[in-house]
């Protein structure tokens, strides 16, 4: 069933034995693993089935640190959440994002990626992808197609595969109709409230902007509200004047992590006649980019990257600038009657570049190769999310983000950066200038992404991490926390399929729990 928190009496008592916090990539992908259970489940969602201003501005904060995204646009507070608006980029993390490296504190997982492959399968159906293979040879990558330097021994081919899959209208109805499940949309949670000793979680505050407050009682409850919201909810939970939930070691709401995107620079091609593109929308959609070996990372010191580029050709981007400019012909002058003369002249190669581009992949002249850059961002517990003393229409406080970086961050994304002009020039493939050194700032265009990770860190030491490897809170025994918020390092590659596998896997773990 799917209803409208308004429309509850206030002052009710909702019970179950499972209650999720947040109807996005997370708490569905948790709620859809106990269809037809024997257990009963609330799912609660802030918002509606669409977008709505009143509660999208839920989301307000403040940002002190380095500038950070907007704190409304990047994220979706509707049924569904990020996925109504995210690129549909999944692959898993690397086996060496999971490792420890005494290079890189804070660094490592509490088990390899071996242990979560069997969930990443799953994760694969529920985000609607292709096979659980992310070998490039098994998509037509063989590396006869792949040009030196990018088959070692520093970088190497990978792929991630795309599906622009909406949760919200995808999964709606599989949980409308399933008579265990009861989701309550407009259904902001506010606090936590435990036992005395504050051991476990008694029940939760829920509260509507149309005034309505109720109560949900349930045996376990799941955090599943984001990066940022996660920490907020803990933050603000507990009593009055208290630090919050599984903050005994104060590390709630620090090691916020993002990924760092910029500019790497501008390969010019020493072979113009040629093409590195393997995206395909033919039966199943696929991206290839450049990549670390996980040899190169440990033996040079550096973090996960992600590097893509885009193509300058020479006929289509002079007949692209004229026909900008035909659209101004008016503030133009005459300059209009060149420009049209310059599209006729170039519209017989500009059809030469369709035709051979979709039909036959076959490479075009290309005049240079904009590089763009997606690394990790090291563990850096003064990176964090607190509370400020502004409250917002629930009577919440706001959140306060401090995001920093260390110098880790820089003179890795520069020490790749070097690598890889060396190697460019070094095979012959051509010539790159890096856009970045490690003494000078980060370049024009230097941003951090919306994949907002790690401020409820897992950890098995409670000094060292919010939940436990089985993502419960270490000090409270029926509260657990689903999403990126639980990632102790981030790698390069996108979360949704990680925080999808980890949904599938907690609730496996829950189930055996409760029976």
């Amino acid at each position: 069933m799917i209803i409208d928190a308004s429309s509850v009496p206030s002052g009710s008592i909702l019970k179950s034995e499972v209650c999720i916090v947040g109807a996005g990539a997370a708490g569905i992908t948790l709620a859809r693993e106990f269809i037809n259970s024997p257990l009963r489940v609330i799912l609660l969602e802030s918002g509606g089935m669409e977008y709505e201003q009143d509660t999208q501005d839920l989301y307000q904060g403040q940002s002190i640190g380095r500038s950070f995204q907007d704190l409304i646009a990047s994220r979706l507070r509707y049924f569904g959440g990020t996925t109504n608006h995210w690129g549909g980029w999944c692959l898993p993390l690397d086996p060496i994002d999971f490792e420890s490296r005494d290079d890189l504190p804070y660094h490592g997982w509490p088990f390899p990626r071996s242990h979560l492959d069997p969930w990443y399968k799953r994760a694969q159906d529920v985000c609607q992808l292709g096979p659980y293979d992310y070998r490039p040879s098994s998509w037509g990558i063989t590396p006869d197609k792949v040009p030196p330097p990018f088959t070692g021994p520093d970088f190497e081919c990978k792929i991630l595969q795309e599906n622009y899959l909406r949760f919200g209208p995808v999964y709606a109805s599989a949980l409308r109709d399933t008579p265990n499940i009861t989701c309550y949309l407009h259904a902001n949670a506010c606090n936590l409230v435990t036992s005395d000793n504050r051991s476990e979680v008694n029940e939760l505050t829920v509260k509507t902007l149309s005034g309505n407050e109720l109560a949900v009682r349930a045996r376990i409850y799941i955090l599943a509200t984001g990066g940022i919201e996660n920490a907020r909810l803990l933050l603000a939970s507990g009593s009055q004047g208290s630090a919050g939930l599984g903050n005994t070691h104060d590390l709630v709401g620090r090691f916020l992590m993002v990924h760092l995107v910029y500019p790497g620079g501008v390969i010019i091609p020493t072979h113009p006649r040629m093409s590195f593109d393997f995206r395909t929308h033919v039966d199943r959609s696929f991206l290839s980019f450049i990549g670390l070996t996980a040899e190169s990372m440990r033996r040079r010191h550096l973090s996960n990257i992600m590097i893509h580029w885009s193509y300058n050709f020479s006929p289509v981007k002079e007949a692209a600038d004229a026909v900008k400019r035909l659209a101004d012909f008016e503030r133009s002058g005459n300059s209009w009657r060149s420009d049209l003369s310059t599209v006729v002249h170039n519209f017989e190669r500009l059809a030469e570049f369709g035709i051979r581009k979709v039909l036959f992949g076959q490479g075009v002249p290309v005049e240079s190769m904009p590089v763009g850059c997606s690394s990790e961002q090291q563990p850096n517990p003064q990176s964090r999310v607190s509370l400020g003393h502004r409250l917002d229409s629930l009577g919440m406080r706001e959140v306060i983000v401090d995001w920093q970086l260390v110098p880790e961050d820089k003179r890795s994304a520069a020490e790749t950066l070097k690598l890889l002009a060396l190697e460019v020039g070094r095979t012959g493939f051509g010539r790159l200038h890096p856009l970045l050194a490690e003494d000078a700032p980060w370049p024009a265009g230097f941003y951090g992404d919306a994949h907002q990770m790690g401020t409820t860190r897992m950890h098995r030491d409670p000094k060292l991490g919010v939940v436990d490897e089985h993502c419960r809170v270490h000090s409270v025994a029926n509260l657990y926390v689903a999403g990126s918020s639980v990632f102790p390092c981030t790698g390069a590659n996108n979360p949704t399929l990680t925080i999808v596998a980890l949904a599938v896997r907690l609730a496996d773990h829950l189930k055996k729990q409760l029976a």
